[in-house]
Protein backbone atom coordinates (compact mmCIF):
# COMPACT_ATOMS: atom_id res chain seq x y z
CA UNK A 1 0.00 0.00 0.00
CA UNK A 2 1.20 3.38 -1.09
CA UNK A 3 1.12 4.89 2.32
CA UNK A 4 2.33 2.25 4.06
CA UNK A 5 6.20 3.70 2.56
CA UNK A 6 5.43 7.37 3.67
CA UNK A 7 4.60 6.26 7.04
CA UNK A 8 7.98 5.15 7.66
CA UNK A 9 9.26 8.11 6.07
CA UNK A 10 7.34 10.95 8.16
CA UNK A 11 8.43 9.04 11.45
CA UNK A 12 11.36 9.56 10.69
CA UNK A 13 11.24 13.38 9.91
CA UNK A 14 8.92 13.81 12.75
CA UNK A 15 12.09 12.16 14.87
CA UNK A 16 13.96 14.33 13.59
CA UNK A 17 12.10 17.67 13.65
CA UNK A 18 11.44 16.72 17.25
CA UNK A 19 15.70 16.67 18.31
CA UNK A 20 15.91 19.99 16.28
CA UNK A 21 13.45 21.87 18.87
CA UNK A 22 10.09 21.63 16.87
CA UNK A 23 7.22 19.16 16.62
CA UNK A 24 3.93 19.19 14.85
CA UNK A 25 2.44 22.71 16.15
CA UNK A 26 5.70 24.45 14.21
CA UNK A 27 5.14 26.46 10.91
CA UNK A 28 4.68 23.44 8.27
CA UNK A 29 7.65 22.82 6.84
CA UNK A 30 7.16 22.64 2.53
CA UNK A 31 7.65 19.96 0.46
CA UNK A 32 8.48 21.71 -2.72
CA UNK A 33 7.45 19.87 -5.78
CA UNK A 34 7.20 21.09 -9.55
CA UNK A 35 4.70 19.90 -12.17
CA UNK A 36 4.72 20.82 -15.96
CA UNK A 37 1.41 19.67 -17.59
CA UNK A 38 -0.20 20.72 -21.31
CA UNK A 39 -3.20 21.89 -19.90
CA UNK A 40 -3.59 23.92 -23.47
CA UNK A 41 -2.40 22.72 -26.67
CA UNK A 42 -2.89 19.53 -28.74
CA UNK A 43 -2.29 17.52 -25.96
CA UNK A 44 -4.97 19.14 -23.42
CA UNK A 45 -7.05 16.31 -22.63
CA UNK A 46 -4.48 14.40 -21.49
CA UNK A 47 -3.05 17.70 -19.36
CA UNK A 48 -6.13 18.08 -17.98
CA UNK A 49 -7.33 14.42 -16.31
CA UNK A 50 -3.97 14.69 -15.04
CA UNK A 51 -4.07 17.56 -13.31
CA UNK A 52 -6.97 17.14 -11.95
CA UNK A 53 -5.05 13.48 -10.46
CA UNK A 54 -2.45 15.68 -8.67
CA UNK A 55 -4.31 18.19 -7.01
CA UNK A 56 -6.02 14.98 -5.83
CA UNK A 57 -2.60 13.11 -4.78
CA UNK A 58 -1.42 16.68 -3.42
CA UNK A 59 -4.80 16.72 -1.14
CA UNK A 60 -4.71 13.14 0.27
CA UNK A 61 -0.93 13.34 0.93
CA UNK A 62 -1.12 16.58 3.16
CA UNK A 63 -4.28 15.11 4.80
CA UNK A 64 -2.40 12.04 5.28
CA UNK A 65 1.01 14.02 6.53
CA UNK A 66 -1.27 15.91 8.77
CA UNK A 67 -3.25 12.74 10.38
CA UNK A 68 -0.21 11.94 11.42
CA UNK A 69 1.30 14.66 13.23
CA UNK A 70 3.75 15.48 10.71
CA UNK A 71 4.68 19.32 10.40
CA UNK A 72 5.59 18.56 6.39
CA UNK A 73 3.04 19.89 3.44
CA UNK A 74 3.25 19.39 -0.06
CA UNK A 75 3.62 22.69 -2.34
CA UNK A 76 2.67 21.74 -5.26
CA UNK A 77 3.67 24.38 -8.21
CA UNK A 78 1.36 23.43 -11.74
CA UNK A 79 2.73 25.53 -14.87
CA UNK A 80 1.37 24.61 -18.83
CA UNK A 81 3.49 23.65 -21.19
CA UNK A 82 1.10 24.35 -23.91
CA UNK A 83 2.18 20.90 -25.63
CA UNK A 84 5.56 22.79 -26.86
CA UNK A 85 8.67 21.59 -26.45
CA UNK A 86 9.75 25.25 -25.94
CA UNK A 87 7.21 26.26 -23.66
CA UNK A 88 8.14 23.31 -21.23
CA UNK A 89 11.65 24.06 -21.33
CA UNK A 90 11.14 27.57 -20.25
CA UNK A 91 8.76 26.61 -17.75
CA UNK A 92 11.11 24.37 -16.74
CA UNK A 93 14.23 26.37 -16.23
CA UNK A 94 11.38 28.72 -14.19
CA UNK A 95 10.68 26.08 -11.56
CA UNK A 96 14.13 25.28 -11.80
CA UNK A 97 14.78 28.98 -10.75
CA UNK A 98 12.70 28.63 -7.97
CA UNK A 99 15.20 26.27 -6.23
CA UNK A 100 12.41 23.30 -7.18
CA UNK A 101 14.74 19.83 -7.31
CA UNK A 102 11.96 17.68 -8.59
CA UNK A 103 9.44 17.93 -11.26
CA UNK A 104 6.29 16.02 -12.26
CA UNK A 105 6.13 15.58 -16.25
CA UNK A 106 2.86 14.63 -17.76
CA UNK A 107 3.83 15.71 -20.71
CA UNK A 108 4.84 14.08 -24.39
CA UNK A 109 7.71 12.77 -25.48
CA UNK A 110 8.83 15.65 -27.72
CA UNK A 111 8.56 18.43 -24.61
CA UNK A 112 10.09 15.97 -21.97
CA UNK A 113 13.09 15.33 -24.93
CA UNK A 114 13.50 18.98 -25.39
CA UNK A 115 13.86 19.56 -21.44
CA UNK A 116 16.12 16.84 -20.36
CA UNK A 117 19.51 17.99 -21.73
CA UNK A 118 18.60 21.09 -19.27
CA UNK A 119 17.29 18.89 -16.21
CA UNK A 120 20.99 17.01 -16.60
CA UNK A 121 23.32 19.39 -16.67
CA UNK A 122 21.32 21.67 -13.61
CA UNK A 123 20.70 18.61 -10.84
CA UNK A 124 16.74 18.68 -11.55
CA UNK A 125 15.49 15.07 -11.59
CA UNK A 126 11.91 14.58 -13.74
CA UNK A 127 9.43 12.10 -13.25
CA UNK A 128 7.27 11.49 -16.31
CA UNK A 129 4.50 10.09 -16.10
CA UNK A 130 2.79 10.12 -20.06
CA UNK A 131 5.82 10.52 -22.21
CA UNK A 132 6.66 6.85 -23.74
CA UNK A 133 9.61 7.03 -26.63
CA UNK A 134 12.17 4.92 -26.68
CA UNK A 135 14.30 7.04 -27.75
CA UNK A 136 13.99 8.47 -24.03
CA UNK A 137 15.01 5.15 -22.39
CA UNK A 138 18.35 6.35 -21.36
CA UNK A 139 20.54 4.95 -18.82
CA UNK A 140 21.71 7.62 -16.05
CA UNK A 141 20.07 10.84 -16.86
CA UNK A 142 17.64 12.44 -14.49
CA UNK A 143 14.60 11.05 -15.83
CA UNK A 144 12.74 8.43 -14.47
CA UNK A 145 9.37 7.62 -16.32
CA UNK A 146 6.70 5.78 -13.85
CA UNK A 147 5.30 4.22 -17.58
CA UNK A 148 6.72 1.66 -19.89
CA UNK A 149 8.37 3.17 -23.15
CA UNK A 150 7.12 2.46 -26.69
CA UNK A 151 8.63 -0.66 -27.77
CA UNK A 152 5.59 -2.12 -25.63
CA UNK A 153 3.12 -0.43 -27.41
CA UNK A 154 4.21 -1.02 -31.02
CA UNK A 155 3.98 -5.19 -29.59
CA UNK A 156 0.76 -4.66 -28.39
CA UNK A 157 -0.41 -3.39 -31.49
CA UNK A 158 1.03 -5.55 -33.73
CA UNK A 159 -0.79 -8.69 -32.36
CA UNK A 160 -4.04 -6.59 -32.42
CA UNK A 161 -3.80 -5.98 -36.25
CA UNK A 162 -2.34 -9.58 -36.61
CA UNK A 163 -5.54 -10.68 -34.83
CA UNK A 164 -8.02 -8.32 -36.62
CA UNK A 165 -6.58 -9.84 -40.43
CA UNK A 166 -4.63 -6.41 -41.35
CA UNK A 167 -1.94 -7.35 -43.75
CA UNK A 168 -1.29 -3.66 -44.66
CA UNK A 169 -1.61 -0.39 -42.85
CA UNK A 170 -1.28 3.27 -43.75
CA UNK A 171 0.00 5.26 -41.32
CA UNK A 172 -0.93 8.85 -40.66
CA UNK A 173 1.58 9.69 -38.07
CA UNK A 174 2.59 13.02 -35.53
CA UNK A 175 6.20 14.21 -36.70
CA UNK A 176 7.78 14.27 -33.40
CA UNK A 177 10.11 12.61 -31.14
CA UNK A 178 6.80 10.36 -29.94
CA UNK A 179 5.11 9.77 -33.19
CA UNK A 180 7.91 8.74 -34.86
CA UNK A 181 9.19 6.67 -32.45
CA UNK A 182 6.12 4.67 -31.79
CA UNK A 183 5.37 4.06 -35.76
CA UNK A 184 8.57 2.81 -35.73
CA UNK A 185 8.25 0.39 -32.82
CA UNK A 186 4.98 -0.95 -34.24
CA UNK A 187 6.85 -1.01 -37.81
CA UNK A 188 8.87 -3.20 -36.40
CA UNK A 189 6.57 -5.99 -35.05
CA UNK A 190 4.35 -6.07 -37.58
CA UNK A 191 6.80 -6.22 -40.21
CA UNK A 192 7.89 -9.15 -37.76
CA UNK A 193 4.57 -10.61 -38.58
CA UNK A 194 4.88 -10.23 -42.30
CA UNK A 195 2.77 -6.65 -42.42
CA UNK A 196 3.56 -4.28 -44.68
CA UNK A 197 4.07 -0.81 -43.79
CA UNK A 198 3.20 1.68 -46.19
CA UNK A 199 4.32 5.30 -46.56
CA UNK A 200 2.08 7.44 -45.08
CA UNK A 201 1.49 10.91 -43.89
CA UNK A 202 3.58 12.24 -41.80
CA UNK A 203 2.79 15.94 -40.48
CA UNK A 204 4.13 19.05 -37.97
CA UNK A 205 1.81 20.16 -35.26
CA UNK A 206 -0.53 23.25 -36.82
CA UNK A 207 -0.17 21.48 -40.30
CA UNK A 208 -3.22 21.76 -42.55
CA UNK A 209 -5.42 19.32 -42.26
CA UNK A 210 -6.95 19.14 -45.50
CA UNK A 211 -3.89 18.38 -47.01
CA UNK A 212 -3.33 15.75 -44.97
CA UNK A 213 -6.06 13.96 -45.72
CA UNK A 214 -6.42 14.43 -49.07
CA UNK A 215 -3.00 12.77 -49.35
CA UNK A 216 -3.94 9.72 -47.26
CA UNK A 217 -7.11 9.27 -49.14
CA UNK A 218 -4.92 8.70 -52.50
CA UNK A 219 -2.45 6.22 -50.35
CA UNK A 220 -5.39 4.26 -49.31
CA UNK A 221 -7.01 4.00 -52.46
CA UNK A 222 -4.04 2.90 -54.01
CA UNK A 223 -3.44 0.45 -51.76
CA UNK A 224 -7.40 -1.52 -52.05
CA UNK A 225 -6.35 -1.53 -55.13
CA UNK A 226 -2.84 -3.20 -55.13
CA UNK A 227 -3.68 -5.13 -51.68
CA UNK A 228 -6.91 -5.53 -51.89
CA UNK A 229 -9.30 -3.98 -49.39
CA UNK A 230 -9.46 -6.04 -46.48
CA UNK A 231 -6.47 -6.19 -44.89
CA UNK A 232 -5.96 -2.44 -45.05
CA UNK A 233 -6.09 -0.40 -42.21
CA UNK A 234 -5.31 3.60 -41.22
CA UNK A 235 -2.89 3.94 -38.40
CA UNK A 236 -3.08 7.13 -36.79
CA UNK A 237 -0.75 8.43 -33.87
CA UNK A 238 -2.14 11.49 -33.15
CA UNK A 239 -3.04 13.94 -30.02
CA UNK A 240 -6.31 15.61 -30.03
CA UNK A 241 -5.88 16.98 -33.70
CA UNK A 242 -7.08 13.23 -34.56
CA UNK A 243 -10.71 14.90 -34.19
CA UNK A 244 -10.59 17.71 -36.86
CA UNK A 245 -8.80 14.70 -38.92
CA UNK A 246 -11.46 11.99 -38.60
CA UNK A 247 -14.12 14.89 -39.21
CA UNK A 248 -12.48 15.53 -42.66
CA UNK A 249 -11.94 11.86 -43.13
CA UNK A 250 -15.82 11.13 -42.53
CA UNK A 251 -16.28 13.06 -45.90
CA UNK A 252 -13.83 10.82 -47.79
CA UNK A 253 -15.17 7.56 -49.23
CA UNK A 254 -11.94 5.85 -49.21
CA UNK A 255 -10.95 6.79 -45.73
CA UNK A 256 -14.47 5.97 -44.78
CA UNK A 257 -13.91 2.17 -46.27
CA UNK A 258 -11.10 0.91 -44.64
CA UNK A 259 -10.87 -0.21 -40.91
CA UNK A 260 -9.05 3.28 -38.44
CA UNK A 261 -6.44 2.69 -35.47
CA UNK A 262 -5.22 4.56 -33.39
CA UNK A 263 -2.62 5.22 -30.09
CA UNK A 264 -2.72 6.77 -26.48
CA UNK A 265 -2.21 10.04 -27.81
CA UNK A 266 -6.03 10.00 -28.43
CA UNK A 267 -7.73 6.79 -26.59
CA UNK A 268 -10.22 7.67 -23.61
CA UNK A 269 -10.37 11.14 -24.59
CA UNK A 270 -13.69 12.54 -24.15
CA UNK A 271 -13.06 15.27 -26.97
CA UNK A 272 -13.32 12.84 -29.38
CA UNK A 273 -16.61 10.97 -28.22
CA UNK A 274 -17.99 14.71 -27.26
CA UNK A 275 -17.82 15.33 -31.40
CA UNK A 276 -20.47 13.65 -32.91
CA UNK A 277 -19.04 13.74 -36.84
CA UNK A 278 -15.38 12.32 -35.58
CA UNK A 279 -17.75 9.89 -32.98
CA UNK A 280 -19.55 8.43 -35.89
CA UNK A 281 -16.59 7.73 -38.01
CA UNK A 282 -14.72 6.42 -35.48
CA UNK A 283 -17.52 3.78 -34.86
CA UNK A 284 -18.25 3.27 -37.88
CA UNK A 285 -14.52 2.41 -38.99
CA UNK A 286 -14.13 0.25 -35.63
CA UNK A 287 -11.52 2.31 -34.16
CA UNK A 288 -9.34 0.63 -31.72
CA UNK A 289 -6.81 2.57 -29.62
CA UNK A 290 -4.26 1.22 -26.89
CA UNK A 291 -3.33 3.01 -24.17
CA UNK A 292 -1.18 2.10 -20.82
CA UNK A 293 -3.52 1.36 -18.58
CA UNK A 294 -3.96 -0.83 -14.92
CA UNK A 295 -5.83 -4.34 -14.90
CA UNK A 296 -7.35 -3.90 -11.11
CA UNK A 297 -7.90 -7.56 -11.30
CA UNK A 298 -4.29 -8.74 -11.97
CA UNK A 299 -2.54 -6.15 -10.15
CA UNK A 300 -4.19 -3.83 -7.63
CA UNK A 301 -3.98 -5.11 -4.24
CA UNK A 302 -6.06 -2.06 -2.56
CA UNK A 303 -8.89 -1.88 -4.75
CA UNK A 304 -10.43 0.74 -1.95
CA UNK A 305 -7.72 2.94 -2.47
CA UNK A 306 -7.86 2.56 -6.30
CA UNK A 307 -11.77 2.67 -6.47
CA UNK A 308 -11.33 5.78 -4.42
CA UNK A 309 -9.19 8.11 -6.53
CA UNK A 310 -10.82 6.40 -10.24
CA UNK A 311 -14.30 7.90 -8.77
CA UNK A 312 -13.20 11.24 -7.20
CA UNK A 313 -11.14 11.86 -10.75
CA UNK A 314 -14.65 11.08 -12.70
CA UNK A 315 -16.25 13.51 -10.77
CA UNK A 316 -14.41 16.64 -11.53
CA UNK A 317 -13.69 15.35 -15.16
CA UNK A 318 -16.77 13.34 -16.01
CA UNK A 319 -14.01 10.69 -17.64
CA UNK A 320 -12.22 7.71 -15.75
CA UNK A 321 -8.41 8.62 -15.80
CA UNK A 322 -6.21 6.88 -18.08
CA UNK A 323 -3.28 5.07 -16.56
CA UNK A 324 -0.91 8.26 -17.41
CA UNK A 325 -3.10 10.48 -15.05
CA UNK A 326 -3.28 7.94 -12.37
CA UNK A 327 0.63 7.55 -12.67
CA UNK A 328 1.11 11.08 -12.33
CA UNK A 329 -1.04 10.55 -8.34
CA UNK A 330 1.40 7.69 -7.91
CA UNK A 331 4.26 9.87 -8.65
CA UNK A 332 3.15 13.02 -6.13
CA UNK A 333 3.54 10.08 -3.25
CA UNK A 334 6.62 9.07 -4.47
CA UNK A 335 8.04 11.94 -5.11
CA UNK A 336 6.76 13.65 -1.53
CA UNK A 337 8.96 10.85 0.30
CA UNK A 338 11.84 10.89 -1.64
CA UNK A 339 12.09 14.96 -0.72
CA UNK A 340 11.32 13.63 2.83
CA UNK A 341 14.52 11.18 2.78
CA UNK A 342 16.67 12.43 0.56
CA UNK A 343 16.53 16.61 0.67
CA UNK A 344 19.24 17.02 2.42
CA UNK A 345 21.65 15.12 -0.47
CA UNK A 346 23.20 15.57 -3.34
CA UNK A 347 21.30 15.02 -6.89
CA UNK A 348 22.82 11.59 -7.22
CA UNK A 349 21.74 10.42 -3.45
CA UNK A 350 17.83 11.92 -4.49
CA UNK A 351 17.50 10.39 -7.62
CA UNK A 352 18.94 6.96 -5.63
CA UNK A 353 16.05 7.51 -3.14
CA UNK A 354 13.70 7.77 -5.53
CA UNK A 355 14.58 4.66 -7.74
CA UNK A 356 14.96 2.23 -4.48
CA UNK A 357 11.20 4.21 -3.59
CA UNK A 358 10.02 3.58 -6.79
CA UNK A 359 11.31 -0.06 -6.63
CA UNK A 360 9.49 -0.85 -3.59
CA UNK A 361 6.27 1.05 -4.39
CA UNK A 362 2.62 -0.34 -4.65
CA UNK A 363 0.34 2.54 -5.55
CA UNK A 364 -2.70 2.92 -8.02
CA UNK A 365 -1.12 1.77 -10.70
CA UNK A 366 -0.15 -1.83 -8.84
CA UNK A 367 3.23 -2.34 -7.82
CA UNK A 368 6.37 -0.82 -9.67
CA UNK A 369 9.68 -1.78 -11.18
CA UNK A 370 12.48 0.09 -12.45
CA UNK A 371 14.33 -1.14 -14.94
CA UNK A 372 18.12 -0.19 -16.24
CA UNK A 373 17.01 3.20 -18.05
CA UNK A 374 14.38 4.56 -15.46
CA UNK A 375 11.24 3.25 -17.17
CA UNK A 376 8.58 1.28 -15.41
CA UNK A 377 8.95 -2.04 -16.65
CA UNK A 378 5.77 -4.32 -16.66
CA UNK A 379 3.63 -3.20 -19.26
CA UNK A 380 -0.06 -3.41 -19.81
CA UNK A 381 -2.48 -1.59 -21.91
CA UNK A 382 -6.03 -1.48 -22.68
CA UNK A 383 -8.04 -1.90 -25.79
CA UNK A 384 -10.70 1.11 -26.19
CA UNK A 385 -13.43 1.70 -29.02
CA UNK A 386 -15.76 3.94 -29.43
CA UNK A 387 -19.34 2.64 -29.01
CA UNK A 388 -22.73 4.28 -29.18
CA UNK A 389 -26.04 3.82 -27.51
CA UNK A 390 -28.89 6.11 -28.29
CA UNK A 391 -26.52 8.66 -30.15
CA UNK A 392 -24.64 9.18 -27.02
CA UNK A 393 -20.89 7.87 -27.76
CA UNK A 394 -18.96 6.29 -25.67
CA UNK A 395 -15.40 4.83 -25.05
CA UNK A 396 -15.38 1.10 -24.29
CA UNK A 397 -13.29 -1.64 -23.20
CA UNK A 398 -12.78 -4.16 -26.08
CA UNK A 399 -9.56 -5.71 -24.68
CA UNK A 400 -6.36 -5.84 -23.20
CA UNK A 401 -2.57 -6.68 -23.46
CA UNK A 402 0.01 -7.18 -21.13
CA UNK A 403 3.72 -7.58 -21.97
CA UNK A 404 6.00 -10.47 -20.29
CA UNK A 405 9.59 -12.35 -20.83
CA UNK A 406 7.68 -14.54 -23.30
CA UNK A 407 6.06 -12.04 -25.36
CA UNK A 408 3.26 -11.00 -23.69
CA UNK A 409 -0.43 -12.02 -23.67
CA UNK A 410 -3.79 -10.21 -25.42
CA UNK A 411 -7.37 -10.59 -25.27
CA UNK A 412 -9.81 -9.57 -27.48
CA UNK A 413 -13.35 -10.51 -28.68
CA UNK A 414 -13.04 -13.45 -26.32
CA UNK A 415 -9.82 -14.88 -27.53
CA UNK A 416 -6.69 -14.93 -25.87
CA UNK A 417 -3.55 -15.07 -28.15
CA UNK A 418 0.24 -15.65 -26.47
CA UNK A 419 2.09 -13.47 -28.24
CA UNK A 420 5.67 -14.44 -29.71
CA UNK A 421 9.24 -12.52 -27.99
Amino acid sequence: MMKSYLILSCLICIMAAANAGYGADSKAQEIRIGALLPITGDWASQGAISNVALDIAAEDVNDFLKDIGSSRRVNLTIEDTMTDPETALRELKNIGGQGIRLVIAAISSSELYAMKDYADANNIIVIGTASTSPSLAIPGDNVIRLVPDDVNQGKAMAELLKLENITVIVPITRGDVWGEGLLNATKSSFEGYGGVVLEGVSYEPGFDHSSGINKLSSIVKESKSRYGPAGIGVYMVSFDEAIPLMAMASRDRELSSVRWFGSDGIANASILVENSTAAEFAYKTGLICPIYGVLPGQLIRNMSDYENVIERIKQQTGSSPSGYALASYDALWIASESLILGASGNTSQLKEALTNIANRFTGITGPLSINNAGDRESATYQFLAVNKTNNNYFWQTAGDFRSGPSGGVLNFKGQTVKART
